[in-house]
């Protein structure tokens, strides 16, 4: 039969582990976040925005074929970020009301955009050089120029859920 053997941690043997343990769940949220929002991910979605928002006044059938293109984009890149994740993890409620947030925000900047091209500038509500098209390009950019304030926003987040991963 064999024996086992029982072994004893010393204090500081516990005390490395613990630290590693710690410097690794941090290392993982950061790398949650860097991925959440590499550069590559955010202009395909800013794209995806640009298109579904940018044929809205384009008409049938240009206007379904943008939003399915559009938001075929923006729901693809997420699917394939959670496919290729090296860290699985739930998203908290924080987490998730944060992202429609910022959803809700872009669909504003769209919005007031739109209407300030035809305040502002006369643009037509029809064509392709239309207000949605205006209003696409304002919505995508304000999505990217946001980038650093929604990583330092998700690190926050992801910070104060802990130890959940």
């Amino acid at each position: 039969m064999p024996t086992s053997e029982v072994a004893f941690l010393n204090p500081h043997d516990a005390q490395s582990s613990l630290d590693d343990i710690r410097r690794l769940q941090d290392t993982t949220r950061n790398e949650i976040v860097r991925r959440s929002f590499a550069m590559p991910r955010v202009i395909v979605v800013a794209l995806g925005l640009f298109i579904g928002y940018a044929l809205i006044d384009l008409g049938a059938p240009w206007q379904f074929i943008g939003l399915a293109v559009g938001l075929g984009l923006f729901a693809g890149v997420g699917v394939i970020y959670e496919y290729r994740a090296a860290v699985r993890r739930q998203p908290t409620v924080q987490e998730t009301l944060y992202h429609v947030m910022v959803l809700l925000g872009i669909c504003m900047v769209f919005s007031a955009a739109r209407i300030l091209a035809f305040a502002l500038f006369d643009v037509p509500a029809h064509g392709l050089m239309s207000q949605s098209m205006i209003g696409a390009v304002v919505a995508a950019l304000a999505y990217v120029a946001a980038t650093p304030v929604n990583r330092r926003v998700m690190r926050s987040l992801v910070q104060q859920a802990g130890g959940r991963s």
